[in-house]
């Protein structure tokens, strides 16, 4: 398992978020760029790796079942941090994933057929 993650290593984008201050007066300047007023859901612990989603659609759900809620739905190409591992009753292997955007955290359990 840890193979497959480790192929991707280093194909995760950072996003940086640039703040301009061209003709802001000299306080606005200085004053430190707003936080997200939401930031909800991240995982707890460290990510030890990412992954990618490889199906059309794929879906974070809070538990590590399929009859669990829907966290966030995930498209092709969307990189999320990992966390865990846990193989279900049924045999099915789930992983503890967080996405992240902009201005939110989601933090759940996606099924490793939809990941890579």
């Amino acid at each position: 398992m840890m193979s497959r993650l480790r192929r991707l290593a280093g194909t995760a984008a950072a996003a940086a978020v640039v703040t301009g201050t061209m003709g802001a007066s000299p306080a606005a300047a200085a004053a430190p760029p707003e936080l997200p007023a939401a930031v909800q859901g991240m995982c707890s612990g460290t990510a030890t790796d990412r992954v990618e989603v490889v199906v059309d659609k794929g879906y974070i759900r809070t538990g590590y079942y399929q009859s669990t809620s829907v966290v966030k739905t995930v498209y092709r190409g969307a990189s999320l941090a990992f966390f865990d591992s846990v193989r279900n009753k049924y045999g099915n292997e789930w992983f503890k994933v967080q996405y992240s955007n902009r201005t939110n955290d989601w933090c759940g359990w996606i099924y490793t057929g939809s990941v890579w």
